[in-house]
């Protein structure tokens, strides 16, 4: 077999596997969408909202490759789709995640004694806010999915069929997609040199795109290192952005009416911003270096005379 066979049946096993990871995908998340229409409890909203994002980082990575002209148009329709879709779900998932958070701070509070009381009471409030608005979004929800169900179908039948069309012997073989990860994170930290409180969030959203790309083969999946370093950075800034919309929700839920919560809370969005910053800082300087650790050619084996004459230089001969 020449090298450019191999390579050809290379680039073809590679289309094969990814064809297939991303079929799989898409029966996760039409799943999850389906289950949604029915009943959006709090599984099936995240596991909409993750699903649609693997998807685009699949998808937006393959035509970043170009690995064939004809996925242009179909891919894009595929992935407006799921951006709205996306974006029913996101505020849905997120109420979900300040609930459970709140539930969880006010179940480590102190003994209850008249402060605690107090605070327990405003926290009640809130989640009761919470609640009722969590309500509200969720019908809005089903009724996006609902409406664009068979259109997304419509648009993943097409993106499969085009893909199934390409020649397995006319696609290369791909970038891994730790390299394309690392890629993707670099140009967010040149676009972000200088994080602080008004840039972090958008930095996450970043990097979260980042960790899906480096998790959008079925090979390392989640065990990737690079996909763990990003999802520490994304969980840091998660856990402060996630402190901080509790603290906004209940200004606008409580006003002047929760003056103990109100001071807890921010507290807490002041104590895991300085965790966040720190844990970017590490991961960021660490990814940066593996990214350029990846761009360095291999250094070059020296002639087979060269190796004899060190060896014998070695050995005092």
């Amino acid at each position: 077999m020449t090298k450019q066979q191999d390579s050809s049946r290379t680039g073809g096993l590679a289309a094969q596997g990814r064809l297939a990871h991303l079929t799989a995908l898409a029966d996760a998340f039409n799943a999850a969408a389906a289950q949604c229409v029915q009943d959006a409890d709090s599984d099936a909203v995240h596991r909409v909202r993750t699903g649609s994002r693997r998807l685009q980082a699949m998808l937006e990575t393959m035509l970043h490759e170009k690995a064939t002209s004809a996925l242009d148009h179909p891919a894009r329709a595929w992935l407006r789709q799921l951006k709205q879709i996306r974006r029913a779900a996101g505020p849905v998932r997120d109420l979900d995640v300040h609930r459970k958070l709140l539930e969880n701070w006010v179940g480590k509070e102190a003994a209850p004694d008249s402060d605690a009381n107090a605070l327990h009471k405003q926290a009640e409030m809130l989640d009761e806010w919470l609640k009722g608005e969590r309500k509200h979004l969720a019908r809005g929800m089903q009724k996006q999915i609902r409406k664009r169900q068979q259109g997304l179908v419509e648009r993943q039948t097409a993106v499969l069929d085009t893909i199934g069309s390409v020649p397995l012997e006319s696609v290369q073989t791909a970038r891994s997609a730790d390299a394309a990860a690392l890629e993707e994170f670099v140009r967010a930290a040149d676009a972000m040199p200088l994080l602080d409180a008004e840039n972090l969030h958008d930095f996450r959203k970043a990097t979260k795109k980042s960790r899906y790309v480096a998790e959008s083969t079925a090979e390392k999946g989640p065990y990737s290192s690079v996909a763990k370093a990003l999802k520490r950075v994304q969980d840091a800034i998660g856990e402060w952005h996630d402190w901080l919309c509790l603290f906004e929700e209940a200004g606008t839920a409580l006003g002047k009416d929760a003056p103990d919560l109100t001071a807890h809370l921010e507290r807490e969005v002041e104590r895991h911003f300085a965790a966040a910053m720190k844990t970017t800082q590490t991961m960021r300087a660490r990814l940066l270096g593996e990214w350029m650790a990846m761009r360095k050619p291999p250094a070059r084996r020296p002639p087979a005379a060269v190796r004899i004459g060190e060896r014998r230089l070695a050995s005092g001969f």
